[in-house]
């Protein structure tokens, strides 16, 4: 068990904070793909500037 003196204001230990990081940012590249291809896509089928 990890010593009071070794975790942050968050209670995670400087290892699972990274690894707690790296899953939180593979998320979030994964979800702004999705995002960028349902813009897309919606431009495709209905473009919202008329030019």
């Amino acid at each position: 068990m990890a010593d009071k003196s070794d975790l942050s204001f968050t209670g995670l230990t400087d290892e699972q904070a990274q690894e707690l990081h790296s899953v939180y940012m593979s998320g979030l590249w994964i979800f702004t793909a999705i995002a960028v291809v349902a813009h897309i896509l919606t431009y495709i089928k209905l473009p919202w500037f008329g030019w």
